[in-house]
């Protein structure tokens, strides 16, 4: 369904400051590709624009998954195995998970991590409308320590001039975000999460660097230690957020740093994902220790008023790229969080921390036109989310006809 110039009638538009969907038969208009009207004022001047009436449906912006590896193939287990993927499959691979988010209503993503900047490559390509997929922000290279977490992609430094050369790599592959590496993680051999790979100083370094260059910094945290460092190195997200001691996960608590989180401007990303669903305790099984633990963790975050910004780490073994939702569901039970916040965490605070919220986040005049069409009210139930009708990306519609099609190449 294309047109440039349309009103959408008969819808309930959720506006993401309010904690319910608006009144039936809100009016919105979209004129290459941007929202320029809403309500009354969308029919001035409308008379020779596309009508569509979607009869009750519910209307709520773009989703957003702030932290993706479009490189990383989920039904591959290790780096090697990662690594043995043919160079000539891999960007046909990348584009398909891309076109697999879009049509799951993902419209923005924030990419973490990749070895040879392909996702810029394949950026430009759905810049140019050659490939469908969502509005893609990039990290580049993570800057991680030699033989440190994630060291296969290329992103080692070791003094304060291969930080600047490396931020510079980056930004000339077209970066908009650093990443590094503050602590260890999961799938490096000989890495630890509870192991600090860069003290407060290098940190510092590696902050400034980037925001001469007006590029914000998301750092990767799994220990407590470093989850500190780089909260007062001042990046801008930190990833994961585990308070990560030697138990693993949530057993090195830190409940005075986390108001520190709580009073600061840093948003967390804690990448809740299916994973994290599959260990939600059952009254069959019990209480799960992770469940437990990392519930415990988000709840004081929740309480303390750390801003959180909805995120999977898609890409890792057993978490699919357009599976945002499984995260979503995951995060509320977690975290005992309301609908309604969960889903302002994957559209408008995300849009916000990963700086775009001039852009997209909201369904709002002057903003583009990133929305999904609901048949039911995801804030009684997340679990709609999975099966939009419609997804509206840049005023363009994607519907289940297409994607069951395999259209919009």
């Amino acid at each position: 369904m294309e047109s440039l110039d349309f009103i959408v009638s008969g819808a309930r538009v959720w506006e993401s400051q309010n904690d319910s969907v608006g009144p039936l038969s809100t009016t919105l208009r979209v004129r290459d590709g941007r929202i320029v009207a809403l309500g009354e004022a969308a029919e001035a001047g409308a008379r020779e624009a596309r009508r569509i009436d979607l009869g009750g449906r519910i209307l709520v912006p773009g989703l957003i998954d702030a932290h993706v590896h479009l490189e990383l193939d989920p039904a591959l287990s290790t780096p090697a195995e990662q690594s043995a993927v043919p160079e000539a499959t891999r960007l046909e691979a990348m584009a398909r998970r891309a076109k697999a988010m879009l049509f799951a209503g993902i419209t923005t993503t924030r990419d973490c991590g990749g070895g040879c900047h392909r996702e810029h490559r394949l950026r430009r390509e759905i810049e140019a409308g050659l490939r469908p997929g969502p509005r893609l922000l990039c990290c580049g290279q993570p800057i991680t320590t030699p033989g440190g977490h994630c060291e296969f992609w290329g992103g080692a430094v070791s003094t304060r001039m291969e930080v600047d050369r490396m931020v510079a790599l980056q930004l000339e592959a077209g970066s908009e975000w650093i990443k590094v590496m503050a602590t260890g993680g999961v799938i490096t051999p000989k890495s630890r999460p509870r192991d600090v790979q860069f003290d407060v100083g290098r940190l510092v370094d590696i902050v400034g660097t980037a925001a001469r260059a007006g590029c914000p910094v998301a750092a990767h945290c799994h220990a407590t230690r470093g989850i500190a460092a780089a909260l007062r190195a001042g990046v801008r997200t930190i990833e994961h957020a585990s308070f990560a001691g030697k138990g693993g996960f949530g057993t090195e608590i830190d409940e005075s740093l986390i108001r520190e989180l709580g009073a600061s401007e840093v948003w967390v990303s804690p990448t809740v994902n299916a994973g994290w669903g599959r260990r939600i305790p059952d009254d069959r099984d019990g209480p799960s220790p992770f469940f437990d633990r990392m519930s415990t963790c988000l709840r004081l975050q929740r309480d303390h008023g750390v801003r959180f910004i909805a995120s999977t780490d898609a890409g890792i073994p057993g978490v699919a790229h357009d599976d945002l939702v499984s995260g979503l569901l995951a995060f509320e039970r977690y975290a005992g969080l309301r609908p309604v916040d969960v889903l302002r965490a994957a559209t408008s605070e995300a849009a916000t921390a990963l700086d775009v919220g001039d852009r997209t986040g909201r369904i709002a005049p002057g903003l583009s036109a990133d929305f999904l069409v609901l048949e039911a009210n995801p804030l009684e139930d997340l679990s709609v989310l999975r099966d939009p009708e419609f997804v509206v990306f840049r005023g363009r519609f994607f519907d289940r006809e297409m994607r069951e099609g395999g259209q919009a190449e």
